[in-house]
């Protein structure tokens, strides 16, 4: 699920971690809401089974019995989930991220008056 080798250390699993959040996060993607729900909640799931060395031990070992293709608990295959809509990288921005334009030009722009202000008082 975190596209990781089998055996990365806890900095790659973060690494790829944060990746697929950003991804993958309902309010980042171009996703239908129920599939990008789905996934994110899958790989938070994963990243908490793999963060923990125990839990880690305990999947290591059902993926050794276990040789069947790969399918999230509550069934959903996710081969097909990547399939039905692919992330684009020219996705629209979310409404967070035009926000947060927004807030840098005007924090831009306020900063410029000041400085303005600034060169007028001294002259």
């Amino acid at each position: 699920m975190l596209q990781v080798p089998r055996h990365a250390d806890r900095a790659t699993l973060r690494q790829a971690f944060l990746r697929l959040c950003k991804q993958h996060h309902p309010d980042t993607t171009t996703l239908p809401a129920v599939v990008a729900s789905e996934r994110f909640r899958l790989i938070k799931m994963a990243y908490a089974t793999l963060r923990d060395p125990a839990s880690r031990q305990r999947h290591d070992a059902r993926l050794g019995q276990d040789s069947s293709p790969s399918t999230s608990p509550v069934g959903l295959d996710l081969q097909t989930l990547q399939e039905q809509r692919p992330i684009s990288p020219d996705r629209p921005l979310s409404g967070g991220e035009w926000l947060a334009l927004m807030l840098l030009v005007c924090t831009l722009l306020f900063c410029a008056g000041l400085a303005g202000i600034l060169v007028l008082q001294q002259s």
